[in-house]
């Protein structure tokens, strides 16, 4: 008779309420933090009027991540499925016992209730992965051609750039996919016969067992053999040593080892479905592996060793020459060296005044203030509260003393001027700790205020700077460079978020009346809308003072991605951005420029550029760069717009099909923000790094390294008072000048860099690259003659070091309590001759002195001949041949430059151009006496009149 089935129990309401709260709160766990950062951040793009970049990158990760995530389910969970179908037509043996077999039922019950959810749990987290890959999908579906075949397969250069890392992703994850598959479905089978295992009898495979497996391993089998048919494509990046990328061996024997690796491993896939109706059980497949063993052991281990060791070696260049040539080729193609202009340059010896007349303006724009000097100088006059900064950010590389100054020019009075520029930051830490609350560092104390700029050549009679822009409220020495929007809320410090148009009035600069207030008016920031909007925010941030502060409206907004490089790097994931965002004064506000950079690592027979840290990401080797965009960022509202800075980069054409309207043409951008486009430091230097040994074409000069070149070894290190050679010391840092190439008609800001010949100290050429507009980008390297013996960095500084009146007056500074120190040496050809340029810094020493390096000497070199005077046109008059006569009547002013005799007759005008030039030395610096002396009673009587203005404002003082 058959039993009655008991009532099922109804879960109470309240317990079913219980676990849907308990459930949303995992959920809200789980996935909480990515819902909220993916809704905030399509507000972000909003604010940037970018919603189609974000889209565009979603829906590509969306795709990816159902499209290969229910490709592994469904081969996963059938192959699982169909285990466990032919596992239920399995009869256990006889003799396990009652207890055995239902342990086996029990086994084969848990295997069906586990499949389907780790096969739901690895769709995900491989649809995951594959979601990753999104960059390199887009660039599959929209990847173009760069016009460049490779040597050995005749494959266009876009199929390695564009094709082959997608493509390769597809079969490492068909691989992946097939081996969980595998290992799956022999766990399904082990469930089957594990009792048998346990009963310590030898199991024996059923047919269905043996055909699913075989299939199973001959799908395996069949996309290995096609990952060996990409891993050909392995040896253009192949290191040989001498050069970089396939060589004779690799073409002649690893390559054809490589076709019978994957001959070997098609044939074990075809072995292994004929193993399913045919043969022993995996005798057939076993044979095919033992096959591929032995040609990967001897074709890609033995052979190749003999070959390299007793044909390559004895007779390497021969057998080698095409394949150097082709390094040589493409290296130079995938830095962009390959358009460097090379032309002879002649060192005639000593400069003349003819020479230095003619080339005024390179000599007035000579560097002489250094990052770290001038860092401190404006910290200690000009930073004025303890909460600004002119730092670099803790991520940047401090290659500027870790003051955050860069070089630019401007036209200042009609006069093409190079100067020193930095952003007047804010730097809440600064602030003292009791102040340091949410209110103030979030609401209160929200941007930075001014810009500093200083002439690079300018020295006032004190050995300080002389400002163009400076002071609260910042004050410009020309209307050029007037700022009417000085507020900096976004910028290179700024790592916290900020709120405006709030219930509290923001701090904007201090003033001798008291703070001054502002408002934010700009277009910048994200309206935080109603609860749902600002709960998103507090869990994005971590901040729960958003949802309890009365201080935050509905209209009120958050600035977020304050900072400049994170800004256009959210943006912008794609591109590599350069270390150095730099300051620029346009139109009364204040902009940053960024540079971006295309990289990427499948260039074909380009030797790999390792280590390096643009975008201060980490270490990362690419062979192929481009300079391929322009950012520019307003640093109060933080409007970004990209500009593509060269058209002819096939990666940047790629990205501009894939984001229709982000990447703008450079001559949308206003004329007036082109005038300040400067060639990037990061990218010269990586283009000098590769041209020291790339600027040969020749594969036997190349292969014997007879012409190597090498940066020198800076010989005035920050910090350092004396001149010390070792192998530890950094290499010189390129640099910006204006100066006129020779054979040119007018002056132009360009980067520079010397070179010496490899182990040696002589200068072997310079090599600069042009900043401005109409040429921008035009690599120039002036070749001098070999053999010729033009004195290099090192040894100028030795020199200098060696001279009596050097020496005694270090020894006359270190008596008086003081500290001397060399700025950088800069190497400046001018016409057919080489100046050598290097201030001298003297900074009181010793507990509780003041920090702030003064100018007091400035030192010239050419030929053989040095030179040290107290400012530069009395070193320049001195080197030409002026004399200590005349040094000493620019130092003193005495002598006017037109004297009048006793009698009233005017004295005859000198006639030859070294006179010229003396008298014009003289009146200029006459003028620069009267002009210093007005500036400093000008600042007495501002001083003065604020210091009257505050007595009269205290309270019980009355006019």
């Amino acid at each position: 008779m058959q039993g009655r089935q008991l009532p099922r129990k109804r879960m109470p309401p309240m317990v079913v309420f219980r676990y849907f709260v308990l459930a949303i709160i995992v959920l809200a766990l789980l996935f909480g933090y990515q819902a909220s950062a993916l809704y905030t951040d399509w507000l972000w793009f909003q604010e940037l009027r970018q919603p189609e970049v974000f889209s565009t990158r979603i829906l590509a990760s969306i795709k990816l991540f159902l499209g290969f995530g229910l490709l592994f389910f469904i081969v996963f969970y059938f192959n699982l499925w169909l285990a466990q179908s032919l596992n239920s037509q399995y009869v256990p043996p006889l003799g396990l016992g009652d207890g055995r077999a239902y342990l086996g039922q029990v086994a084969r019950k848990l295997t069906r209730g586990i499949s389907l959810g780790a096969s739901v749990l690895l769709a995900v987290v491989m649809g995951a992965n594959a979601a990753a890959h999104w960059d390199s999908y887009l660039q599959f579906t929209h990847g173009g051609t760069f016009g460049v075949a490779d040597p050995i397969f005749n494959q266009d250069v876009g199929y390695y750039v564009f094709r082959l890392p997608f493509i390769s992703y597809l079969l490492s994850f068909a691989l992946i996919t097939l081996g969980i598959t595998a290992a799956g479905v022999a766990a399904v089978y082990y469930s089957a016969r594990a009792v048998e295992f346990l009963a310590n009898t030898v199991p024996t495979l059923e047919v269905y067992v043996r055909r699913h497996i075989l299939a199973v391993l001959g799908i395996f089998a069949f996309f290995y053999a096609l990952d060996y048919w990409l891993a050909r494509y392995d040896l253009l990046y192949s290191d040989n040593g001498v050069f970089f990328g396939a060589g004779y061996t690799d073409v002649h024997i690893r390559l054809p080892a490589i076709v019978l690796q994957m001959a070997a491993m098609l044939l074990t896939s075809g072995l292994c479905f004929l193993n399913i109706w045919k043969g022993r059980p995996f005798r057939l497949p076993l044979v095919g592996l033992a096959l591929w063993a032995i040609v990967s052991g001897l074709g890609m281990g033995v052979l190749p060793g003999i070959t390299q060791r007793f044909t390559v070696i004895p007779n390497q260049f021969n057998m080698e020459k095409p394949y150097i040539a082709h390094d040589l080729k493409f290296t130079q193609r995938a830095y962009g060296v390959d358009r460097v202009v090379e032309k002879p340059f002649e060192a005639s010896g000593n400069l003349t005044a003819a020479t230095v007349a003619s080339d005024r303006p390179t000599i007035d724009n000579i560097r002489l203030w250094d990052w770290p000097q001038l860092g401190m100088v404006y910290t200690a006059k000009q930073a004025l509260k303890t909460y600004y900064r002119f730092s670099l950010p803790a991520s940047a590389m401090n290659t500027s003393g870790g003051y955050n100054i860069d070089v630019d020019r401007y036209r200042v009075r009609g006069r093409y001027r190079q100067v020193m520029l930095a952003a007047r930051e804010l730097y809440t830490a600064g602030l003292p700790e009791s102040a340091q609350t949410w209110q103030n560092q979030h609401l209160q104390y929200t941007h930075g205020y001014g810009a500093v700029m200083s002439p690079v050549d300018r020295v006032d009679a004190e050995g300080l700077p002389e400002y163009l822009l400076g002071q609260i409220p910042v004050r410009a020495a020309s209307p050029e460079l007037n700022i009417e929007r000085p507020q900096i809320y976004f910028g290179e410090l700024t790592n916290d978020y900020v709120f405006a148009g709030t219930q509290q009035t923001e701090f904007d600069y201090p003033s001798g009346e008291g703070s001054k207030e502002t408002h934010y008016t700009g277009a910048g920031g994200i309206p935080l809308g109603g609860e749902l909007a600002r709960f998103a925010w507090s869990i994005r941030l971590a901040d729960a003072n958003m949802l309890l502060s009365s201080d935050l409206k509905a209209d009120s907004r958050i600035l977020f991605r304050r900072n400049v490089r994170d800004r256009v790097q959210s943006l912008a994931p794609f591109l590599a951005w350069d270390n150095d965002p730099y300051l620029v004064v346009d139109r009364g506000r204040l902009f940053w420029l960024l540079d971006g950079y295309t990289l990427t690592g499948r260039y074909p027979y380009a030797k790999p550029y390792g280590g390096s840290s643009v975008a201060g990401e980490d270490s990362q080797d690419f062979n192929y760069i481009r300079n391929a965009v322009k950012a520019v960022v307003d640093a109060y509202d933080g409007t970004v717009t990209l500009y593509v800075a060269d058209k002819a980069d096939p990666i940047a054409r790629t990205w501009g099909r894939i984001f229709p309207g982000l990447l703008q043409p450079l001559d949308k951008m206003p004329e007036s923000l082109r005038a300040h486009i400067r060639y990037p430091e990061d990218l010269f230097r990586i283009q000098r790094d590769v041209y020291r040994l790339y600027h040969i074409t020749d594969p036997r000069v190349y292969y014997g390294k007879e012409d190597a070149w090498e940066v020198p070894v800076d010989p005035t290190p920050p910090g350092e008072g004396s001149f010390t050679q070792g192998a530890q010391q950094s290499r010189m840092l390129p640099y910006y000048v204006i100066m006129r190439l020779p054979g040119e008609q007018r002056e132009e800001f360009l980067m520079m860099t010397p070179f010496t010949p490899l182990n040696a100290q002589n200068i072997a050429a310079w090599m600069c690259a042009k900043c401005d507009p109409d040429d921008y980008g035009q690599l120039f390297v002036y070749r001098f003659p070999r053999g010729s013996n033009i004195n290099g960095p090192g040894q100028i500084i030795a020199q200098i070091k060696s001279q009596p009146e050097v020496s005694q007056y270090q020894t006359l500074m270190g008596q008086q309590g003081s500290r001397l120190s060399f700025g950088n040496l800069l190497v400046i050809p001018i016409d057919a001759t080489l100046l050598y340029a290097v201030p001298v810094y003297i900074q009181a020493s010793g507990a509780g002195s003041a920090t702030i390096p003064q100018i007091k000497q400035v030192i010239l070199a050419t030929g053989d001949k040095v030179v040290m005077r107290s400012t530069l046109d009395q070193a320049v008059v001195a080197l030409v041949g002026g004399g200590d006569e005349v040094a000493e009547q620019n130092q003193t002013g005495a002598r006017p430059t037109n004297q009048t005799t006793q009698t009233g007759a005017r004295s005859t005008a000198p006639k030859s151009i070294p006179d010229l030039l003396k008298r014009a030395s003289q009146a200029y610096q006459g003028a620069r006496q009267k002009q210093q002396e007005y500036n400093k009673s000008l600042d007495d009587l501002g001083a003065a009149l604020r210091d009257l203005q505050q007595s009269l404002s205290k309270p019980g003082i009355r006019p």
